[in-house]
């Protein structure tokens, strides 16, 4: 029998979960090595060097900087364009039952089947059903019961996806 619940959304929510998203896929791994090389490039520096080592450290640390905030950026506008597409009411209907579940709202409609959702990432306010390493479907966790909890893990899991507690 499928289920049924309205999802309700906000720009804090969605803030949020582009944040979780950031922070999971890029954030931590990519800042802790920046830190490093940027260490590493004010070592060079204080030490007068003046090698071809200099702006190969230099240009690293700068691209990596750049590829966070843009990552952060593009997801955050991605997901803020959305919210605005649904209108002065930002809900959606979920429908789900083993096979495969539907999102529907004033942006449009969607029915996918589970074997889609490559990874479900729980956080505490939302979980994030990815589809592609950069591509992903905001579930706020206050508007799901725990039947619809249930099914959402054991339909991703039947088909291979993996569930994430974060």
């Amino acid at each position: 029998m499928p289920l049924e619940t309205t999802l309700h959304y906000h720009p804090d929510l969605v803030r949020h979960a582009v944040i979780c998203f950031w922070r999971r896929s890029t954030g931590r791994r990519t800042l802790l090595v920046s830190a490093a090389l940027a260490i590493w490039f004010g070592v060079l520096v204080a030490r007068g060097d003046r090698s071809w080592q200099i702006g190969v450290t230099g240009a690293a640390v700068a691209i990596s900087l750049l590829m966070c905030a843009t990552v952060y950026v593009v997801h955050y506008r991605n997901a803020m364009g959305k919210l605005r597409d649904m209108g002065g009411t930002p809900e959606a209907t979920l429908r789900a039952d083993e096979h495969s579940f539907t999102l529907a709202s004033a942006a449009g409609l969607a029915t996918l089947p589970w074997s889609s959702v490559k990874e479900v990432w729980q956080f505490e306010r939302v979980w994030l059903l990815l589809f592609s390493p950069a591509q992903f479907s905001t579930l706020p966790v206050a508007d799901l019961s725990p039947e619809m909890q249930a099914l959402i893990g054991a339909s991703v899991r039947g088909t291979g996806g993996k569930v994430h507690r974060l």
